[in-house]
């Protein structure tokens, strides 16, 4: 008989996405067609907007995270946070808690962006994709919130069962690392560095007689080169970290050599060698980043970015390209052909090695 696999919630998240992508819709469409948005209604609807998320949320995941209590199904091996531990146990109360800090700071948030980028109000549309974009990341990261806690031992335990092995994806942590910003970090201050460099190469970046600097605003018109240069450099560290990663951890496992035909098919089409991977990644996301950041620019009406608000529009970029990106590479490296690929390429190293050092 074959072994029921039990997913966590956020797995097969993607209707509780949908239906709160839904709702948003028709709440911009009801009160802000067609003349967009204030400040002040910015600040409203974000309020409102992080409630609807909680409470879809919490009502998605509190009664399967139950029913997994129930049947001693919760992951054995979930991280542990003394923090989470304090949180509510009562779904009821933990909405509440959950919507008052992620209002708070979705409210700040975007009140800061619009700040920031002298935006007073927005327009109908660029309101909509906005708070399609900003909804989406919020719903996905409530889920994964909701979960954390409930497989804190101190709820998990309130119910004496017995805890069965547990078969499906491991459990996330959802609180920032250090890691990841690093990450974010690095390739943004190396595409800040390089556009200066170019500038000054170009006329975009002026270099006084008493060394001062004078940089010149990104233009829509040209920011598309931006695109391209971000692109290469995300692309680039970003497969270079993943593939090590991944390659480290099926080389430290001993798990039996999987069936090569096991796999998706959504991801097995792409290179399994790290140097073509690599270049079809950077192309694409090259390509990607130079047609979607002067759309951004266009679309909230933004002719030109001083240097300051370069620096956080390319940063919130970053932040929300990389997340899609490691996903699909993490994917392709966790297929059964490349596990056997990396494994057996590894193993004629190792052997050619050992010939060369023998003579």
């Amino acid at each position: 008989m074959k072994t029921k696999r039990t997913h966590l919630p956020y797995i097969n998240n993607i209707m509780m996405v949908l239906i709160t992508i839904a709702i948003n819709v028709c709440v911009v469409f009801a009160f802000f067609w067609p003349d967009g948005a204030a400040l002040i209604d910015v600040v409203i609807d974000t309020s409102i907007c992080v409630v609807i998320t909680v409470a879809i949320g919490l009502s998605f995941v509190y009664p399967k995270m139950k029913a997994m209590r129930e049947t001693g199904s919760i992951p054995k091996q979930a991280p542990v946070s003394a923090l989470m531990q304090k949180l509510p146990k009562n779904p009821i109360f933990l909405g509440l808690t959950y919507a008052v800090v992620f209002g708070i700071l979705m409210v700040g948030i975007n009140v800061l962006i619009l700040w920031f980028f002298g935006m007073t109000d927005m327009g109908f549309i660029p309101w909509l994709a906005y708070k399609l974009i900003y909804s989406t990341i919020l719903s996905i990261k409530i889920v994964e919130f909701c979960i954390y806690r409930y497989v804190q031992p101190d709820w998990v335990n309130d119910v004496k069962i017995p805890v069965r092995d547990y078969t499906g994806k491991p459990v996330k942590d959802p609180l920032p690392k250090v890691s990841l910003f690093k990450e974010m970090f690095g390739s943004v201050t190396f595409n800040i560095a390089l556009n200066m460099i170019l500038g000054a190469a170009l006329g975009g970046a002026v270099i006084n007689a008493d060394a001062s600097v004078i940089i010149y605003p990104t233009t829509a018109g040209s920011i598309w080169i931006t695109g391209l240069i971000f692109g290469f450099i995300t692309g680039l560290l970003t497969t270079n970290g993943v593939i090590n990663a991944v390659k480290a951890a099926v080389l430290s496992s001993n798990d039996t050599v999987p069936d090569s035909k096991t796999g998706d098919n959504r991801f097995t089409w792409l290179p399994k060698n790290k140097f073509t991977l690599t270049c079809l990644v950077c192309v694409c996301v090259m390509i990607f980043s130079a047609v979607m950041l002067q759309a951004i620019m266009m679309l909230f009406g933004k002719s030109a970015l001083n240097f300051y608000q370069f620096s956080i529009f390319i940063t919130i970029y970053a932040a929300i390209i990389s997340k899609p990106l490691s996903y699909i590479l993490t994917q392709r490296c966790s297929q059964p052909d490349w596990v056997i690929y990396i494994r057996n390429k590894t193993k004629t190293e190792s052997e050619n090695n050992t010939l060369t050092g023998s003579y």
